[in-house]
């Protein structure tokens, strides 16, 4: 019995010494990578634009506090890994000690096991966006990936292992000794680190309780004409429509881009791309300096000359896809939260929250916790809403269940889809999009259907999820005290000229929902006609909350400093237009992409390649094939967009098609960023020829899946 008790000790402490020091190297490794920053695609692209050297050093710390704020995390973070590793390996060694015992080296075996674990779990996470992206972790091919992975991860470990035997008999101790070091020093800091929060923020007093919340809810890709208040009787959408039913319903908001960052961009800053700057979506491309809606929100003054301080709103967002803190389009919120990336609810003024939230660990529990439970955004949302209701906020609640991947729960799948389709589109993902736009597969009628329907779903789970969050203000007695609004950052096409997804120039993707309520200061039941563009949301959220206004970009003057180019708008007020105090807030509506840009007004609509916008432009443009050449509708006969009146009547409407493209080049013209740093490479124009010839006269530029939008 001695000798077995002995042997069974000998297990545990082995266990426990691997788990220690394998966990502190980890937790070492990982806190150095979350302190420095690297992401492999942007360490990469840094490294192609700006050399070796800028990519080692970007991300740094600066100052010494900083230095010693990320070291104490990194410690921190050795710490847990240490401790937590240790006691699974303690665990898995009583498990299995009847195997173990037999060993000769129990140390040098379960180093090399727990080695290959954490080489597997690095390497898995840090290979994602390279081994099959976009197919779902669970699907048979990532399976088999995985399991190659970690056969050659566990042999690297056992290499590993075995050159700890040729390591001086010193070394081993005197590293178990720094390990205990390492992970006191974590401890120590978790104890007393002393770093902000965001707890104070939002405190109702007598500055702020006049003044009511801001809740966003945002459906990513959500088209306006599948909701049943805008005349939609096959979808169902009740939370929606009691929204518009106790509110304000805008029959024509547009969008200014159809793809997602620029559109953020512009309903975040109340400008348009090309002012804000943020007209692509690539690894490396941030929002530059905009004073965005919460930002504008921490104190801004108000129009009675009432005091109004940073600290009396709190803001915080719920995100998912490729909106993200990195990309600057959550900047100004207090708290975020990030589905996709795995990011868990972060307190950006917590040095240890944010760090925290990069670490593998947490980013594998929250990935896990997304995958069972699919409406994780509104839960998280609707958690914290019951535990900060008492506080004065704006915050964004994204969805993502109307994007690429159409895969909806059963529970909404069975509402729309046919129990009798047979065909192979179970989910539809953007490789389909992108097998059908290369000809690779040709959908039938019922894939279409079911394509249709799939999206349909998603739109009816979208509600559901908005519904949630409402009921939560509800019972905390604050519904009546927050402006909520729904929209969108841009429609779908659903099949309409051959195409699907979004980034093309037509309605289904520009024309999107956009409710507003708030019983105060809003009518109820009321529908306002008109072009109106998601840049207004902005300026009418804080006339609504009696705050002084932003300049409009037309105000500036010639020398205007750089903080008023910065902060001016081109978004108005949409307060006018709701109390019927004017007909119209502006009679054209303008969108673009990276190669077209469009104008309407309330019944004619021209879509122009950007370098075509000019004069001189277009005299080429009517030289061009039929594919390529300009497109012209009327709205009104034909808001489907079937009939290119440029092709078919083009001598009859010529006038008006020169009026507009003056105003499009004299918009375009107006804009900080010149027109033609949009513009795409020869080799993508030559690619988008070919599309265009497959499908028509039809097309933007691809999709923003192209450019990472998505799984």
């Amino acid at each position: 019995m001695s000798n077995d008790r002995s042997s069974l000790s000998q297990t545990l402490k082995a266990g426990s010494r691997a788990g220690l020091g394998v966990g502190v190297l980890a937790g070492t490794f990982d806190g150095l990578v979350r302190t420095v920053g690297i992401d492999p695609g942007l360490f990469i692209l840094r490294m192609q634009q700006n050399g070796l050297r800028d990519a080692l050093t970007h991300g740094l710390p600066q100052d010494r506090s900083e230095v010693l704020d990320l070291l104490g995390c990194t410690a921190s973070a050795a710490a847990i890994y240490g401790v937590a590793l240790a006691l699974v390996a303690v665990l898995f060694g009583a498990l299995l000690h009847p195997l173990l015992r037999r060993r000769r080296d129990p140390d040098g075996d379960q180093l090399a096991l727990w080695l290959g674990v954490w080489f597997f779990l690095e390497v898995y996470w840090w290979t994602r966006p390279l081994v099959l992206p976009g197919l779902p972790a669970t699907s048979v091919k990532r399976v088999l990936a995985a399991a190659v992975m970690l056969v050659i991860c566990l042999g690297l470990g056992v290499l590993a292992g075995r050159l700890r035997r040729s390591l001086p008999d010193r070394v081993i101790p005197n590293l178990s000794v720094v390990a205990v070091i390492v992970t006191l020093i974590g401890g120590v800091y978790l104890r007393i680190d002393r770093s902000s929060s965001a707890a104070h923020l939002g405190q109702v007093n007598e500055r702020n309780e006049d003044m009511p919340n801001v809740l966003i809810f945002v459906v990513d890709a959500l088209r306006q004409d599948v909701l049943a208040c805008y005349g939609n009787d096959l979808v169902r959408t009740p939370h929606m429509d009691r929204v518009a039913a106790e509110g304000v319903l805008f029959a024509d908001a547009m969008v200014q881009a159809p793809f997602t960052w620029p559109s953020f961009g512009s309903f975040l800053t109340g400008k348009y791309p090309r002012r804000h700057g943020l007209i692509r979506m690539k690894p490396g491309h941030i929002l530059p300096p905009n004073l965005t809606l919460p930002e504008y929100l921490h104190g801004a003054p108000r129009k009675d000359g009432a005091p109004f301080e940073g600290e009396d709103m709190v803001g915080a967002a719920f995100l998912t896809g490729t909106l993200s803190h990195g990309s600057g389009l959550a900047r100004g919120f207090d708290y975020y939260f990030e589905a996709l990336v795995g990011h868990e609810l972060v307190d950006v003024h917590s040095r240890w929250s944010e760090f925290r939230s990069g670490l593998l660990p947490w980013l594998y529990k929250n990935k896990l916790h997304q995958k069972l439970d699919n409406q994780l955004v509104a839960a998280t949302a609707r958690e914290w809403f019951s535990e900060n209701a008492n506080r004065r906020f704006v915050a964004m609640v994204h969805y993502y269940s109307t994007h690429t991947p159409y895969d909806p729960p059963a529970e909404y799948r069975s509402m729309y889809c046919d129990p009798e389709y047979d065909g192979p589109i179970s989910a539809f993902y953007a490789s389909h999009r992108e097998a059908i736009e290369r000809g690779k597969y040709a959908p039938t009628e019922a894939d279409e259907r079911q394509i249709r329907d799939l999206y349909h779903a998603g739109v009816t789970q979208a509600d559901a999820m908005i519904g949630e969050v409402v009921e939560e203000l509800r019972r905390q007695g604050v519904l009546d005290d927050t402006i909520v609004v729904v929209t969108s950052d841009h429609g779908e096409s659903l099949g309409e000229h051959g195409l699907w997804e979004h980034n093309f120039m037509y309605q289904d993707n520009l024309r999107i929902p956009l409710l507003l309520r708030w019983p105060d200061g809003l009518p109820q039941g009321a529908v306002v006609e008109g072009l109106v563009e998601s840049i207004d949301v902005l300026p009418t959220l804080t006339e609504l909350m009696g705050l002084e206004g932003l300049t409009h970009a037309s105000e500036l003057v010639p020398d205007a400093g750089l903080d008023e180019q910065r902060n001016a708008i081109d978004g108005v007020s949409l307060l006018p237009r709701i109390r019927g105090e004017v007909d119209v807030v502006r009679p054209y509506s303008f969108a673009e992409n990276d190669m077209f840009r469009s104008i309407q007004d309330e019944r004619w609509k021209l879509i122009l390649r950007s370098e075509h916008t000019s004069a001189e432009g277009f005299e080429e443009a009517l030289g061009l094939e039929e594919g390529l050449r300009p497109r012209f509708f009327d709205l009104v006969q034909d808001p489907l967009e079937l009939d290119n009146l440029f092709l078919s009547a083009y001598d009859e409407h010529q006038v008006r098609i020169g009026e507009l493209r003056a105003l499009l080049h004299a918009w375009s013209e107006s804009m900080p960023i010149r027109d033609d740093h949009t513009r795409s490479s020869a080799r993508d124009l030559e690619t988008q020829r070919a599309l265009f010839k497959a499908l028509g006269y039809g097309g933007g530029v691809g999709s923003d899946a192209d450019e990472g939008d998505g799984e």
